[in-house]
């Protein structure tokens, strides 16, 4: 059966078979947002049932910006990386990669987690639920535009270092990558807006400075939108030229979502 061949990524490290777990939110980090025994149990388990491919739920990059009250945050200034190497382990006891999958939120965080969220753009969420869980953000600046790429890149090389085997940037469903790529939501006027060769910017600099961080033959991959199914957002059409483009920069591999 093909789904039990292996597959070679462009950075030359071979996945064990074609079969993935894509992300779903754990929502069971500790209080400090740092795994526990509980992510060895689960993703042993996945790994046992031979998945080739395990992408771990968000694993945020800034602890000030969350989307979630239990997300796992990944940043400068974590003394205690038990948790984390522990959970990479897994991949020792079976022929599997574990991938974190590297995000920030953007204006999508509640409003009892994070008071002042942060966007391309000072445009609101615009959801029914908008007005009761979701502030309206505040507009990024460059210097922390650039921040936070270093963060991805951090994050990346810290996923490296503990024994993960690959990483995913969450750029899909209404979080900040995403968020720079929409039309509707990025309406900056700098380099990181207007056309969709401004827009894409971010997402390719992230990439860059995470390649940088972890070499050549390290996975990266990416989750972006099919399009946003929203009036004015992302469509089908720059989803197809966003993967050309982070193809042409050698990403190993893109996963295909929407809305």
């Amino acid at each position: 059966m093909k789904i039990k061949e292996s597959i070679k990524l462009p950075c030359g490290v071979t996945l064990p078979n074609r079969l993935a777990k894509s992300a779903m939110s754990e929502n069971m980090a500790n209080l400090n947002n740092l795994p526990g025994r509980e992510f060895e149990t689960l993703y042993g388990r996945w790994a046992a049932g031979e998945t080739g491919l395990c992408i771990t739920g968000n694993v945020m990059i800034d602890s000030r910006h969350l989307g979630e009250a239990h997300n796992v945050v990944l940043e400068e200034g974590i003394d205690n990386l038990e948790g984390f190497e522990k959970w990479a382990s897994v991949q020792k006891k079976f022929n599997v990669h574990i991938w974190p999958q590297l995000n920030h939120p953007g204006k999508q965080t509640p409003n009892f987690l994070t008071k002042e969220p942060v966007a391309p753009s000072a445009i609101p969420l615009q959801t029914d639920k908008a007005d009761n869980f979701f502030n309206t953000p505040r507009e990024l600046t460059n210097e922390e535009i650039e921040d936070i790429i270093k963060r991805f890149a951090y994050a990346a090389k810290m996923s490296k270092k503990l024994g993960f085997k690959g990483v995913q940037i969450h750029g899909a469903h209404g979080y900040l990558v995403s968020e720079f790529l929409s039309p509707r939501h990025n309406q900056r006027t700098d380099k990181w807006g207007g056309s969709l060769e401004n827009r894409m910017l971010f997402v390719k600099e992230i990439y860059k400075a995470m390649r940088e961080a972890v070499g050549e033959n390290y996975p990266i991959g990416i989750k972006i939108n099919s399009a946003d199914f929203s009036k004015g957002g992302f469509t089908h059409q720059e989803s197809i030229e966003v993967a050309k483009a982070l193809s042409g920069l050698g990403i190993d591999l893109i996963e295909i979502s929407g809305g």
